[in-house]
């Protein structure tokens, strides 16, 4: 369909159940098509981020559906028309997972080398888990990468071997092919 449209569609506001199905109901109705999501509870707020696509019509319908969403359920929506993902190119894709006990700064030590290294954060997902018997609280780090093929892997993972040493984290690098 060559009139297809794309469209970011956030929320957040008080947790309740039937959140997920009163938005999707209305993507529906509308006529458009959810691509893609993400959803959390962060605190005691409702989080969601979703791709929409759909006809230039279903996607005005959203967005007049999304101010009255606002009002009935409480939630901040923000509606931003997008293009679709472009191919990853010349990167690679890879998963990292970083783990030790929790304190601040170690979401920027991780991410302040990867941004020096040219590498994109395609999804990120962080959060604070208590170890069972001790009650020390665990920081545990998730991440999708796309990694410039020109890149030395080798350097890379000799690079965050020495943050993570000097930081006290554990980390595991993975292809993701």
């Amino acid at each position: 369909m060559s009139n297809r449209g794309y469209m970011v569609f956030t929320a957040v506001g008080p947790d309740r159940p039937g959140l997920v199905n009163e938005i999707s109901s209305m993507i529906h109705s509308g006529g458009a098509n959810l691509e893609d999501s993400r959803m959390a509870i962060l605190g005691g707020e409702f989080a969601l981020i979703l791709l929409l696509s759909g006809t230039p019509e279903a996607l005005a319908h959203v967005k007049q559906a999304g101010a009255e969403l606002e009002t009935r359920l409480g939630l901040r929506c923000i509606l931003k028309e997008t293009s679709t993902a472009s191919g990853l190119g010349d990167h690679l894709l890879y998963r990292i997972r970083v783990t030790g006990v929790d304190r601040p700064g170690i979401v920027q030590a991780i991410a302040g080398l990867l941004a020096s290294r040219g590498i994109n954060l395609a999804s990120f997902e962080s959060r604070v888990s208590y170890a069972p018997l001790s009650g020390t609280p665990m920081f545990v780090l998730e991440a999708d990468l796309h990694v410039p093929s020109r890149l030395d892997l080798s350097g890379l993972r000799a690079e965050l071997a020495a943050r993570c040493d000097q930081e006290n984290l554990d980390f595991v690098l993975e292809s993701r092919v």
